[in-house]
């Protein structure tokens, strides 16, 4: 079973004051976990989970991207895309209205998924995609590469709609209410799904994580606490800690993640019922930390404290 955590290894000082028992007992199973290997780059949990469930980034022909509406704020060298409050069914069909010749001009379509998220479709060949949403929304944007086809349609639909939207009455309208305004989309995509994957179930990871199972085909399960101790083929995805939470909600989460979402992986490795647990900090440059039941014994392990 393997477990994907952002956001599990905050810089010190991160969690407010002493570390109450659930979280020490975390400390202990990642202190006895054997490191297998370094987590690499920070690609976001969705690229991390992507790559699990098969996806692939090269290839041909239809390719679905996750098209989030995000806000455009300007900074004096940068640009930050944020994400806005959701967008009404009404609303967004008058933004989709105004952003149809773009959308022909770069020969895509925008729908909407059954998870109720945006979704870009667009036949094309070679890898053209930006950081997950985890990692890119909230922090300066990077120039795009303008290397091969389909990221050069990509980034003049992208100019396109930006001006499509700037001053669209549902704009002007949702700035006034003290909404944030939808000035372009966030696009971001796995790539395509049918790679070999020994997955078979993902819980957790809210509607992105129903997205990313549901087109490769595999079981999701909404609560990360849900999965029987006995599936040693499941991803378990907790992605609250990837935010910047409080001190004291830090802690919070850190216990239930202890209580509601380890501890019965832990149990299904005493008895035999798991081979291991995976430990994954997606955003962290930390070790895969592998926990199988030669390891849950070693006692003599010093503590990780997450």
């Amino acid at each position: 079973m393997t477990y994907l955590l952002p956001g599990l290894w905050a810089a010190p000082g991160a969690t407010a004051g002493e570390p109450s028992r659930p979280v020490r007992r975390l400390a202990r199973w990642l202190g006895r976990a054997r490191a297998t290997g370094d987590s690499g780059a920070a690609p976001g949990w969705e690229a991390a989970l992507a790559e699990r469930l098969g996806y692939r980034p090269q290839g041909e022909g239809a390719r679905t991207w996750l098209a989030q509406p995000v806000q455009l704020t300007p900074g004096m060298k940068d640009l930050v895309a944020s994400a806005v409050e959701p967008v009404a069914d009404a609303e967004r069909e008058a933004l989709w209205a105004a952003a149809q010749p773009e959308l022909e001009a770069a020969g895509a379509t925008l729908g909407l998924g059954e998870d109720g998220l945006w979704e870009l479709q667009l036949d094309a060949e070679g890898e053209a995609s930006g950081p997950p949403p985890s990692v890119g929304l909230g922090r300066s944007m990077v120039a795009p590469s303008l290397q091969g086809d389909v990221a050069r349609r990509l980034q003049v639909l992208a100019t396109g709609l930006q001006m499509a939207w700037f001053q669209h009455p549902v704009n002007l309208e949702r700035e006034r209410e003290g909404r944030g305004a939808v000035h372009g989309l966030w696009l971001w995509t796995p790539g395509f799904a049918g790679g070999a994957s020994d997955v078979r179930r993902v819980c957790g990871g809210g509607a992105i994580g129903r997205w990313l199972a549901r087109g490769a085909g595999i079981d999701w399960c909404p609560d990360p606490a849900c999965t029987p101790a006995e599936s040693d083929d499941t991803v378990v995805v907790v992605d609250a800690l990837g935010g910047p939470p409080s001190p004291e909600r830090r802690l919070e989460l850190l216990e239930s993640v202890a209580d509601d979402v380890v501890a019965p992986g832990v149990r299904g490795v005493f008895r035999g019922e798991l081979r291991a647990l995976e430990f994954v900090d997606p955003q962290s440059t930390h070790p895969v930390l592998r926990l199988d039941r030669r390891q849950a014994l070693a006692f003599w392990r010093r503590p990780r404290r997450p």
